[in-house]
């Protein structure tokens, strides 16, 4: 096991919470993508409930990990703040119709930023940094076609979200796997429980 996966990400036994959002993201995009005249306020429900689910995902991890593993308290803002905003839009649906396209920009954007975080840190430990360098530079892409016309056709709206959650949930996926414990971490870490 290498020490940034170790430190920076973790290793930990609910590793299944982070692949089965990723698995249920592939069929979701693909309904996206071929169901082009699916109306816009369904794709506003779909994603600020899923933006729900990524918060509980967090929480979930961040209350099985160590609070001394840095960036926990990231992900526990993290979870808190996705749960609390979608929770919150979802009570004004109309409002965040409006608002979504802005409001999934700064959320690609983020994510994208943290993913070429990520890839940076973990280059040198890490065989599939690459993966995470590719994952930061396609969503911030995704977010400059947001800002840049945020009320886009629908079609071209449904397709955005199509490609994001068919990668997205790729990208979990593989996520997923690397954060599953191998067994040897109690040989190479006995003082610590993974």
């Amino acid at each position: 096991m290498d020490n940034i996966n170790k430190f920076f990400w973790g290793k930990t036994k609910y590793w299944w919470t982070i692949l089965l959002p990723g698995i249920l993201l592939i069929p979701c995009g693909c309904w996206f993508l071929f169901s082009p005249t699916i109306g816009y306020f369904t794709i506003t429900t779909v994603l600020l409930w899923m933006l729900i689910l990524v918060g509980v995902v967090q929480l979930i991890i961040t209350f099985n990990t160590s609070r001394h593993t840095p960036g926990w308290g990231w992900w526990l803002a993290g979870g808190i703040i996705d749960i609390f905003i979608g929770f919150m839009m979802l009570g004004n649906i109309g409002f965040s119709a409006m608002i979504l396209p802005y409001f999934f920009a700064f959320v690609f954007l983020y994510k994208g930023v943290a993913s070429l975080i990520s890839a940076f840190v973990s280059m040198a430990h890490h065989h599939t940094w690459w993966l995470y360098l590719i994952n930061g530079l396609l969503q911030i892409i995704i977010a400059a076609l947001f800002f840049i016309s945020p009320f886009s056709a629908m079609v071209a709206i449904d397709l955005l979200i199509g490609i994001s959650f068919i990668y997205w949930g790729i990208s979990l996926i593989f996520w997923a796997f690397d954060l599953r414990p191998t067994g040897n971490e109690a040989l190479l870490y006995p003082e610590e429980e993974v």
